[in-house]
């Protein structure tokens, strides 16, 4: 890899991942309290191919742009998943505690390969920054889950007022690095919202693709954060 003064990293689904189980839990909970009962493991499969889908879902809006951070979509995107376990009561008043619940970080958690990355990028002095489509809450989330400290700048698409892939919210971050374009590299794991978005502002950008999704992808590539260092 080149060498880059900054590096940028998304957060969702490139810093965080979903705690699959934790989710599964809260549904199967939800379910108990309206005296219904669904089976774990095709409640868990069920949530797991919803997640695969978010990104095609945040396609067509701004979703932390909207009002109370996106709350309509949300609890819209969790409802879907009762529906699809054939869940036919109104499950608006579940799906929204499930929302207040990922607000608090208690449905993530770290990738395995976040903090030996990051650890070993800060001890080589490289500078770090944060580009996220995200709720106002981004720093207090990166605070509970103990990586805030490896960060000199946030940029976060609900503060900003603009989200990916708008050219804007990457110029507000080459603002932010206070270096030239051509030194910042941003990492994310969407090929629609981070590397069309980044190459759109002319900012270089890795795809992180933990899970080969995206093997027909030409351009530059990670399986692991670590493959950064």
């Amino acid at each position: 890899m080149r060498q880059y003064s900054t590096i940028v990293f998304d957060v969702g689904g490139t810093l965080l991942r979903l705690n699959l189980d934790a989710l599964t839990q809260a549904y199967l909970a939800s379910a108990q309290s309206l005296n219904l009962s669904i089976d774990f493991e095709r409640t868990r499969s069920v949530i797991a191919d919803l997640e695969m889908e978010l990104p095609t879902w945040q396609q067509n809006r701004v979703v932390s742009l909207e009002n109370d951070n996106g709350k309509g979509f949300w609890v819209d995107f969790y409802s879907e998943g009762f529906r699809r376990l054939g869940i036919t009561h109104d499950v608006t008043l579940a799906a929204d505690k499930i929302r207040e619940r990922f607000q608090c970080a208690e449905f993530e958690t770290l990738f395995d390969d976040v903090l030996p990355t990051l650890e070993a990028l800060t001890q080589r002095g490289i500078p770090l920054g944060i580009l996220s489509n995200f709720s106002t809450n981004l720093e207090i989330v990166l605070r509970q889950v103990g990586i805030h400290h490896y960060f000199r700048f946030f940029v976060v698409s609900a503060v900003a007022g603009v989200e990916k892939p708008d050219p804007r919210i990457f110029d507000l971050t080459v603002r932010a690095a206070n270096q030239p374009r051509e030194k910042i590299v941003y990492i994310g794991d969407s090929v629609y919202h981070d590397i069309d978005g980044a190459q759109r502002a002319g900012m270089n950008a890795i795809l992180v693709d933990r899970s080969n999704r995206h093997p027909e992808f030409d351009g530059a590539r990670v399986c692991d954060l670590r493959e950064l260092i």
